[in-house]
């Protein structure tokens, strides 16, 4: 140790300095063509998927499981390494944006309810219903 209390804490610049640079308006472009793309996809998966522009930032994709909307995430795409990948939130590579099934079947596998998380949801549906309103 350097003798300081707490060295994992920063001392260095200032928040507004540690902000991440404006993105050029053609690669925010050509991010959301992509993220387009794999929201297509998603949806026809059955996810719901939107998305999300915002001035001088890369858009993103908030994604969100139907049948469990506390399974979310939010994907971006973005040029790496001389290459455009689709990332996790965590800024993670999910897959190159050609490989738009294999990126769509991570996201989904993500995002999937556990089998008694599912039965779980199933029973709260019907926990709140009357005897008298249940089918017979």
């Amino acid at each position: 140790m350097n003798g300081e209390p707490f060295p994992f804490l920063s001392t260095g610049p200032p928040l507004e300095s540690a902000m991440p640079e404006p993105v050029i308006p053609a690669v925010a472009a050509q991010a959301a063509t992509h993220l387009t793309e794999l929201q297509e996809v998603l949806q026809n998966l059955g996810m719901h998927a939107r998305l999300l522009t915002r001035d001088e930032r890369l858009p993103c994709l908030r994604v969100i499981n139907p049948e469990a909307t506390t399974l979310s995430e939010v994907i971006t795409a973005a040029p790496k390494n001389s290459q455009w990948l689709f990332l996790w939130s965590w800024a993670e590579p999910i897959a190159g944006v050609a490989n738009l099934a294999t990126a769509a079947d991570r996201i989904c596998h993500v995002l999937a309810a556990a089998p008694q998380a599912r039965r779980n949801a199933d029973q709260r549906d019907t926990a709140d219903i009357q005897p008298a309103e249940l089918p017979r």
